[in-house]
């Protein structure tokens, strides 16, 4: 049979694109894989019967951790990390095991780096006792799965997905069929013994995990760990959970001595938070249910080509074009000779529609040349017709922004009836984008 890489749709001939996700060159043949030695035995239960404490929450003791999995990990659950090589993947969940190893036996597998590289890593990391810990170089599953049976670990880790291998699979190692059975027979591990397994999983250039799709959706949580290699600050970010909420993230900073969880993210993403400059402008945005405070910072510059340029990092491209073209329909300002460029600052990918007043704030400050006060967030989506419309979590985002102690805030009028009258902030709010022009740009 041929597999599609991306969603997992079979065919019995290769074809050069999937008709189901429309993918291209993602067939791979695979032979039919023997079934493994686990089984799982289940009797039916009522629903109304099951206790809320038979998924009993277990801290890591690294409290952002906990926070994006929805209070701690969940026995018999399995976990998938990804992120690029070097973005201190094998760093984060080797400290995590040296907090777990002090609730009950814990493994770590590195079927990647020797064991005398672990512990040399670990020696390097002098804020974490490893003395419990258990390490194993053991790169094929069944012996894995012989070790937890006999030693009883409760918490195992797995790095990474991508070199282990299942006896009873055919292929090599990091082939399709090999990366889905390893990954269903963790599973079938962490459900029957109640083990809670950590996966190590590397993305391609595109950012994706590598191997099929369909191995986000054998886990329980997929958490990405993002970074700069010349920044120390690290994002894990949650992509999936099936037991808490999603797209909440907890900033890293790495240092010498390891990964140092950061509570207090404003001196990252305002970095100019005392000063103000053309160009610079505050938004709020809101990651799962965190609101964070960022500096969005824009440059127009004369052309020095025919065609103008349009660049945007971190935020997204199309959204960033579109916004352009309602300046210069609603607001009648030509760029067709600017070359424009947004940056959102600290290295975040942000995707909120309320970050739209302020990219364009920040747009319009550059072009005149005119700086806005650097105690003014601006949060609203803006429209097709120029029209503030209302953003959601209006009273959490507010909340921040007194919290970081700014002075006033734009918001869209329609979110004014909601706002919560205890809030000490300044706001105001505007209908459309020409009356916020006009009272920032006399």
């Amino acid at each position: 049979m041929y597999h599609c890489s991306e969603c997992g749709y079979k065919s019995i001939k290769w074809l050069g694109k999937c008709p189901m996700c429309d993918g291209w060159e993602t067939f791979a043949q695979e032979n039919e894989v023997k079934a493994d030695t686990i089984t799982i035995k289940s009797p039916p239960r009522l629903l109304k019967g099951i206790e809320e404490n038979d998924a009993r929450r277990i801290t890591t003791g690294m409290s952002q951790l906990d926070r994006i999995l929805g209070g701690g990990l969940v026995e018999g659950s399995v976990i998938l990390v990804g992120g690029a090589p070097g973005v201190g993947k094998s760093t984060l969940l080797l400290e995590v095991c040296s907090k777990l190893s002090t609730i009950d036996k814990t493994l770590y597998v590195s079927a990647e780096e020797s064991p005398e590289q672990i512990s040399l890593r670990s020696k390097r990391l002098t804020d974490n006792d490893y003395s419990k810990v258990f390490i194993s170089g053991e790169d094929q599953l069944e012996n894995i799965f012989e070790y937890i049976k006999e030693n009883n670990f409760k918490f195992v880790v797995i790095d990474s997905i991508q070199v282990v291998n299942l006896a009873s699979s055919e292929g090599a190692k990091g082939s399709i069929s090999q990366i889905r059975a390893c990954a269903d027979y963790l599973t079938k591990i962490a459900k029957t013994f109640g083990v809670v397994v950590l996966i190590v999983g590397h993305v391609t250039k595109d950012g994706a995990i590598a191997g099929p799709k369909l191995l986000e959706h054998i886990v329980d949580c997929v958490l990405y760990f993002e970074g700069e290699m010349l920044s120390n600050y690290r994002i894990l970010r949650s992509i999936k959970n099936r037991f808490g909420p999603t797209g909440d993230i907890a900033v890293f900073e790495m240092k010498s001595s390891g990964l140092v969880e950061l509570k207090e993210m404003t001196d990252i993403f305002l970095p100019h938070r005392e000063s103000s400059f053309s160009g610079s402008c505050v938004v709020c945005t809101i990651e799962g249910l965190r609101p964070i405070l960022i500096e969005l910072q824009a440059l127009a510059s004369r052309a020095n080509f025919g065609v103008p340029r349009r660049r945007s990092l971190g935020f997204d491209f199309n959204r960033f074009s579109l916004l352009i073209a309602i300046i210069e329909k609603r607001l009648r300002m030509s760029f067709s000779s600017e070359d424009v460029f947004l940056n959102v600052a600290g290295g975040i990918r942000i995707n909120d529609p309320a970050t739209d007043l302020g990219a364009i704030m920040a747009i319009i400050s550059s072009l005149k040349d005119m700086d806005i006060a650097a105690s003014t967030v601006f949060i609203a989506e803006v429209g097709l017709a120029g029209e503030l419309r209302r953003v959601n979590n209006i009273n959490l985002r507010l909340k921040e922004v007194e919290r970081a102690d700014f002075k006033n805030c734009i918001i869209p009028e329609s979110n004014l009836k909601e706002v919560d009258k205890a809030l000490k902030v300044n706001y105001q709010g505007y209908s459309s984008l020409n009356e916020v022009v006009k009272a920032f740009f006399k």
